[in-house]
């Protein structure tokens, strides 16, 4: 599994490797194990922070295939150099030398047939305070971390709001779904549901309200569904403008709004029976994504697919995260889509809204 994730908004110093190996979980968002990370580098100098891609170690016979893949996938955006970082994959040997020697140097000769220079490979068993680090090339090269939550990334994720999980796998539980005698129950009630929930009067405008009243519960903390609430906001979601506009709510990534809304998606994507529930996944995919946690956007898209694999959105969010379309591209479509119109979802406060 591939996750990438762009380091636009949180910038660490490329030249230290401990200060690059502490800032890790806070830029994918969950502490990796076997895995190796890649820091690509742009522009004069190679100093330009670019994409940041996390893979899991390859298994013996797949190493020159991940190697290729990965010097590739820098080489065609735009990178001229990179850093890489193994978090885990075994212990040093008696000498001290770092574990996956052979696979580092397939992968560094990979990048330099693709004319992207490799400016430091390191290692570590895993990332926490006074854990010792070491370097593939340099035998004299190494240390103690630092204390991983002290890092300038874990300042700026912190300060956001948002969380480091201990494990990808933490992450992907936040998408298990409810009981499944509660998701079948709801499944028959849409079953049975032939026409749209709301009489009268403007169809979109009555699934937009549904939505934006939902958004007023999630941001006054009340995060249950009822089976009624559940039926109806399957029905909104499936509604091709209501989706239109509950995409806008994903930037600015900050706002009071594409937090709630983040949020919400994720509860009805936990609420919600299949292939209903694929509507909240990729609009989950897509929130994450112009964030910039590909992550959680890539776990939802999975789950999206497997949920309902024709769904258009995640088969094109998904082909996005595989040519690495940067997420910021993402939101300054979804700036430009807000700039067009008067979006009709957000947060209806007292004084305004949000």
């Amino acid at each position: 599994m591939t996750t990438s994730t762009p380091t636009g908004r949180t910038k660490v110093d490329l030249t230290d490797p401990a200060d690059l190996l502490a800032a890790i979980p806070y830029l994918l968002g969950f502490h990796p194990e076997d895995s190796v990370v890649v820091f690509g580098l742009r522009g004069p100098g190679r100093k330009q922070q670019g994409l940041v891609m996390r893979v899991d170690l390859p298994p013996p016979g797949l190493e020159l295939d991940q190697a290729r893949d990965l010097a590739v996938r820098l080489a065609v955006t735009g990178h001229t150099g990179a850093t890489v970082a193994v978090v885990g994959g075994g212990v040093a040997n008696k000498a001290g030398r770092p574990p996956r020697r052979r696979f580092i140097r397939r992968l560094e000769t990979s990048l330099t047939e693709y004319g992207i220079s490799p400016k430091h490979s390191v290692w570590t068993p895993r990332i926490a305070a006074d854990v010792r680090w070491g370097c593939y090339r340099e035998r004299t090269c190494g240390g103690l971390l630092p204390d991983p939550r002290d890092s300038v990334a874990a300042a700026v994720v912190t300060g956001a709001g948002q969380v480091t999980h201990a494990s990808r796998e933490e992450v992907e539980r936040l998408f298990d779904p409810v009981a499944p005698e509660t998701l079948a129950r709801r499944a028959d009630l849409l079953t049975r549901l032939a026409e749209p929930p709301w009489r009268g009067g403007d169809l979109v405008q009555a699934a937009i309200a549904e939505v934006n009243a939902a958004l007023a519960r999630a941001d006054a903390g009340d995060r249950t569904i009822t089976d009624d609430q559940a039926v109806r906001l399957a029905w909104a979601l499936s509604l091709v403008e209501v989706r239109g506009a509950c995409m806008l709510t994903a930037a600015p990534a900050d706002s009071p709004l594409a937090r709630t809304a983040e949020e919400l998606w994720l509860t009805l994507a936990r609420e919600l029976p299949a292939p209903e529930a694929a509507e909240a996944l990729a609009l989950k995919a897509h929130a994450a994504y112009a964030r910039g946690d590909l992550a959680t956007a890539g776990i939802a898209l999975v789950r999206a697919r497997e949920t309902d694999p024709e769904h258009g959105l995640a088969k094109l969010l998904t082909r996005a995260l595989e040519t690495m379309v940067e997420p910021s591209e993402v939101a300054r479509v979804v700036l430009r889509q807000r700039a067009e119109g008067t979006p009709e979802i957000g947060l209806r406060r007292s004084g305004g809204t949000g």
